[in-house]
């Protein structure tokens, strides 16, 4: 396909004389096509086709429509229907309104295109410029974020099921390269256990039958993967990409001795960080939030909650689901950072908090963060009118601390912890300890006084406990609450709930035109004269915010 570009027209006659005639009061599409306006030239997408060839669809009008698509949860289907029925539609996008449309596939193919050039950033950042020009967006004001999951695009898998499917499809991808070889090499006796997709009521009903069941198909995953290593397998079915899935699933399901073939027991596993859970999709992982498990990812929403302006999503991030909150608000400080958008206050929940974030978002960008700062996890903490490193004055200068007793440290050393963030290491006599009329709340330690392990950052830690204990801290952080109006937007009406698609970056991309598709639709209606609903909270929620 090659770009044949002249450029975005202008609204035809016709199609703005029916359309105000039909719709004199307007509704979303038309205020965006009569104010927002279209976003992208097709000189934005250049590089994503050939210099000959066909001609393509005008680069804008798929970009716009995916955009359209997002904002009413369509299929690719039902979004080129909509271009060919939906005056209003044909209204923002300045065509005729004999205009015969696409084929649905273009609408793939145009996301493979926009995916494969990492145009689906460009794409959003255009939105926020334009809505920046509007004075849609203020610097410096108020943001908020939120984390919640996102599904998979395949069905969850019982570990039974997530064998005996990754060796079906791996069977499947070597019948469709090297058929000869596949018959030449396994048993027949494989077809009957392979050949359609299993399901849990297909499997043996008694435990010890589906333990059988499991040993034998790692087995047959075992042999499979000798023949394929042999010296006559085809080259192309030693590099299909199956090939490498079943050798990490029985990596991390199965291992082998010279007594035979074991099923790994739990601790023998790998990781949740590395855990295969579906052949279908190798990024997805397992993940747990309080009562709810998931198989799929994690998505992070940032959003504008400036007073007298529309909501408007500034920040979106996909991850893996067992990357924790508190690693991601760094990386979206940054992100925020290098597109100018900053925010003087970033409200969050107690997940993205510590020390260590607290202290880069302060002295590196000048962000305010707001959110509940984790409780300590020591016994003291959890030990009524117990001494937590609050109750210690740590002088940094003089490097010593002094404990609630007024005694003064002995030892000050210095290192760095696992993660590389500098901490220091504070201890105290033994003497002054085991004499001490409070030492059964401080320490318990039999050879020694009490001992303190101190971040450098633990002062910005300490400085957020104290704030969160005050009424302009509950009065600020309501406000946090509506993000997740937001997330049950996106979810509820842009179906994201559940991925789309597959694979991790396919994921983002979907996060990206959902994001699109909710800030025109929030600066439409900010447009027309709707504000945005304000934030509900319960009078309940002081509860969650008493003194630590």
């Amino acid at each position: 396909m090659s770009l044949k570009s002249q450029g975005v027209p202008s609204l035809p006659e016709e199609t703005a004389r029916v359309v105000r005639r039909v719709f004199p009061k307007g509704n979303l599409y038309i205020t965006i096509g009569d104010q927002i306006g279209v976003l992208f030239e097709d000189t934005d997408f250049a590089d994503m086709y050939a210099r000959e060839g066909k001609p393509a669809i005008a680069p804008y009008v798929l970009a716009m429509v995916s955009i359209f698509q997002f904002m009413e949860d369509l299929s690719d289907r039902e979004a080129a229907d909509a271009v060919r029925a939906r005056m209003d539609w044909k209204y923002a996008l300045h065509l005729p309104l004999d205009d015969p449309g696409f084929d649905f596939s273009v609408l793939s193919e145009f996301r493979q295109r926009v995916l494969a050039h990492d145009k689906g950033v460009l794409m959003f950042e255009r939105v926020l410029q334009r809505l920046e020009e509007m004075q849609l967006l203020r610097k410096r004001g108020k943001q908020r974020t939120d984390s919640t999951h996102v599904l998979g695009a395949s069905r969850r898998l019982s570990r039974l099921e997530l064998v005996v499917e990754t060796m079906r499809v791996t069977l499947e991808g070597i019948a469709r390269v090297a058929p000869e070889w596949l018959q030449r090499e396994v048993p027949a006796e494989w077809y009957q256990r392979y050949h359609r997709a299993w399901r849990s009521l297909r499997f043996p009903k008694k435990q010890e039958d589906r333990d059988a069941l499991l040993l034998r198909v790692g087995e047959d995953g075992y042999a499979l993967l000798e023949r394929v290593n042999g010296p006559e397998t085809p080259e192309a079915v030693q590099e299909l990409a199956v090939m490498d899935t079943l050798r990490r699933v029985w990596e991390q399901e199965f291992m082998r001795d010279e007594a035979g073939v074991h099923v790994r027991e739990p601790g023998q596993r790998v990781s949740g960080e590395a855990m295969i859970v579906t052949p279908h999709d190798e990024e997805v992982r397992r993940s747990t939030h309080g009562a709810l498990e998931w198989h799929g990812y994690r998505l992070h929403w940032t959003e504008t909650c400036d007073e007298g302006q529309p909501r408007l999503i500034t920040h979106v991030a996909v991850t893996p689901a067992t990357t924790p909150d508190v690693v991601m608000l760094p990386k979206i400080h940054q992100a925020l950072a290098e597109q100018g958008r900053v925010p003087g206050i970033h409200l969050v929940d107690g997940g993205y908090v510590a020390g260590h974030v607290l202290a880069q978002a302060e002295t590196q960008y000048g962000i305010d963060v707001v959110g509940p700062a984790p409780k300590g996890t020591h016994w003291q903490a959890r030990t009524p009118g117990g001494f937590t490193l609050e109750h210690f004055h740590v002088d940094w200068e003089k490097k010593q601390a002094t404990c609630p007793q007024g005694h003064n440290s002995v030892t000050w050393s210095e290192s760095h912890n696992e993660r590389g963030y500098p901490v220091v290491h504070i201890g105290f006599a033994k003497s002054t300890c085991d004499v001490c009329p409070v030492r059964s709340k401080c320490t318990r330690s039999r050879t020694g006084g009490r001992r303190l392990k101190v971040l450098r950052t633990h002062e910005y830690l300490r400085q957020a406990r104290k704030r969160q204990k005050t009424p302009e801290f509950q009065q600020m952080y309501k406000q946090r609450a509506g993000v997740e109006g937001t997330v049950s937007v996106t979810v509820q009406h842009h179906g994201m709930r559940r991925s789309r698609y597959v694979g991790l970056k396919k994921t983002q991309l979907q996060a990206l035109f959902t994001a699109m598709a909710v800030n025109l639709k929030q600066a439409a209606r900010w447009l027309m004269g709707v504000p945005p609903a304000s934030t509900r909270s319960s009078p309940l929620d002081c509860l969650i915010l008493q003194p630590i």
